[in-house]
């Protein structure tokens, strides 16, 4: 028989919404269009100097607060005193965090009366913490998904809530994963929440084994070498976009050639590692198991053009000397 809520059952709350990147938003939409929920604030990163203009850019969900003329808290650290006063003066009844990047003090989830949850894009316990989406291409999982979990003091470790799967297609970037995921996550919690805060789910312990860590992306990460496989170096221009992108360095010719776009991986071609070669009017990459083709491509101080007019005007790259470095 199917459960049936009692008539009193109560699902309203006052909620608090934390968050910053765009996988926040479309769950953050379907909350704020649920009449049962009352949002008291959105807390977000405050703004930050990006681009060659260093001009400061607001969040993907501080313009979505702005736009909705929802209560916005601009913060730089949540660990602060003086913006855990400010938070708890909202009088929140539990928070919803998504993309936010800051791991929330262990005061301030007590100061919520039914917690936090916490929407994250991975099958939980693999994944954790804070590239969970390029780790899941980069490992060539078949599988992925978003946990609904409530929120501890670890990094990702409170128990489940939910669990929604996503098979992977084999053809998805970080950006595409990431929509999918987002919208994925936004089909289930307004139900998700409605049935925590009413009783109808009780939490459950993440497993015990499977668990891994990720950690931020450094620019460095996106260095491709000799010794990769052409496979790795596939999934790695997947996962690594557009943050911090793949590039190769050509020794003596080039400090860095930037891999904008990439083709699949051909094993049917024999090329040494760390060498280039053009066949029938496209640049390949040779490494480990096959080779690269490389479409579109931009040397360091130079423009996008493709890998055929790179050689064109660079023939020197075909020559037996030029390598990419280890």
């Amino acid at each position: 028989m199917p459960h049936v809520p009692r008539e009193d059952t109560v699902t309203e709350s006052r909620l608090l919404l934390i968050g910053s990147g765009g996988f926040a938003l479309p769950a953050f939409a379907a909350l704020r269009a649920d009449p049962t929920q009352t949002i008291v604030g959105v807390v977000t990163a405050a703004p930050r100097a990006a681009g060659r203009d260093a001009a400061l850019r607001q969040t993907p969900v501080a313009e979505w607060a702005a736009e909705e003329g929802l209560p916005l808290l601009q913060v730089a650290r949540l660990r602060d005193a003086s913006t855990q006063i400010e938070i708890r003066e909202l009088g929140a009844t539990i928070a919803l965090l998504a993309d936010f990047g800051q791991l929330v003090p262990a005061e301030l989830l007590a100061s919520l009366p039914r917690g936090a949850l916490n929407l994250h894009p991975s099958l939980l316990p693999a994944h954790r913490g804070a590239s969970p989406i390029p780790a899941a291409i980069l490992a060539g999982d078949h599988e992925t998904g978003v946990s609904t979990i409530v929120m501890d003091e670890g990094l990702d470790t409170g128990s489940l809530l939910a669990v929604q799967r996503y098979l992977m297609r084999g053809d998805e970037d970080a950006p595409l994963l990431e929509a999918r995921l987002a919208a994925l996550a936004a089909e289930r919690i307004v139900a998700t929440t409605h049935d925590y805060l009413s009783g109808r789910l009780t939490p459950t312990p993440q497993p015990a084994t499977g668990a891994s860590l990720t950690r931020r992306l450094k620019r460095t990460d996106g260095a491709i070498s000799a010794d990769w496989t052409a496979e790795a170096a596939h999934r790695a221009w997947r996962a690594y976009r557009p943050w911090p992108g793949t590039w190769v360095s050509v020794s003596p010719l080039l400090e860095r050639l930037i891999l904008d776009t990439v083709g699949e991986p051909v094993q049917t071609v024999d090329i040494e590692p760390g060498h280039f070669a053009l066949r029938e009017g496209e640049l390949l990459l040779g490494l480990q198991e096959g080779a690269l083709p490389l479409l579109e491509v931009t040397p360091a101080g130079g423009h996008r053009m493709s890998g055929a007019e790179l050689v064109r005007g660079r023939s020197e790259l075909l020559a037996p000397h030029a390598r990419i470095r280890s």
